[in-house]
């Protein structure tokens, strides 16, 4: 397949309304959890395309085409699909629902479909995005730590759900927050907590050999009254950690600010910078 015919049909995959439900299915039976919805597909396939634009345009020929223009976009958008099927093993699940719905999407009128290597990847990605996972193995994709960043970088108080964000907001005039709306309410204090979250690198001037190009960072604005940058990194320790080894791989550090504050990963722990 060319790879024009393969962009239209990541276009096609985009628009197509059995994503849409699927997702909102999947988010109905992750309600005890924050949103896992469309637009989280969305804001992380934005994040990822983001992210490989960043990395082309510092490292030439780094990403190539497919990866850039198909493996990533699609990946990074069906990555939670499997929520819709079983959402504790949504990855598996998600993976193998991936590998059927790729295999049978087609431009209108015609029978090519994208080539089964690329198909294989994207399903892959979408196996491997848990941290739990992300810990265990070695990369040996790009796309994959680009999805995997985008990923566990997303996340801030619209992915509270309208009531529990309502609470928060009445707790947080009494500095209250602390106080749990349900088993798993960490979450959502954490993520009312952020404000605004951004994405960006930081490059070193001239690199030597064999050091990183500089840093990928996850920029956070946080509600210090709802919460510290602590219980983040606590409730999140996984998930930035698996952000760590994706940056590594790509040749970056991985860095988390808060409110201007960095913080670096250092002998197992998250230490100020400052």
């Amino acid at each position: 397949m060319e790879l024009i015919k393969a962009k239209l049909l990541v276009a096609q995959c985009f628009s197509d309304p059995e994503i849409s439900a699927l997702y909102a299915a999947g988010d109905k039976l992750s309600q005890h959890q924050t949103k896992h919805d469309i637009d989280h597909a969305e804001q992380v396939r934005d994040l990822a395309v983001k992210i490989s634009s960043g990395l082309n345009g510092r490292k030439p020929g780094f990403l190539d085409e497919w990866t850039t223009d198909v493996v990533v976009p699609l990946a990074a958008y069906l990555h939670d699909i499997g929520r819709a099927i079983d959402v504790d093993e949504h990855a598996k699940a998600g993976a193998k629902w991936t590998k059927g719905y790729l295999g049978r999407l087609r431009l209108p009128g015609e029978t090519e479909t994208l080539p089964v290597p690329v198909i294989n990847r994207i399903a892959r990605i979408v196996a491997c995005h848990r941290s739990q996972i992300v810990l265990k193995m070695p990369f040996d994709d790009p796309a994959w730590a680009i999805v995997v960043l985008a990923d566990k970088c997303v996340g801030d108080e619209e992915r509270v759900r309208p009531v529990r964000a309502a609470v928060l907001s009445v707790l947080r005039i009494f500095r209250a927050t602390w106080i749990p709306l349900r088993k798993g309410g960490e979450h959502d204090r954490a993520n009312f907590a952020i404000k605004k979250a951004d994405v960006v690198f930081r490059d070193k001037p001239a690199p030597a050999n064999n050091l990183k190009l500089g840093d990928i960072c996850l920029d956070l604005t946080i509600d210090t009254r709802v919460c510290g940058g602590s219980l983040i990194i606590g409730l999140y320790s996984d998930r930035f950690q698996a952000c760590v080894k994706a940056a590594d791989y790509l040749g970056y550090d991985f860095r988390l600010v808060f409110n201007g504050e960095t913080f670096v990963y250092q002998n197992a722990e998250w230490r100020s910078a400052s």
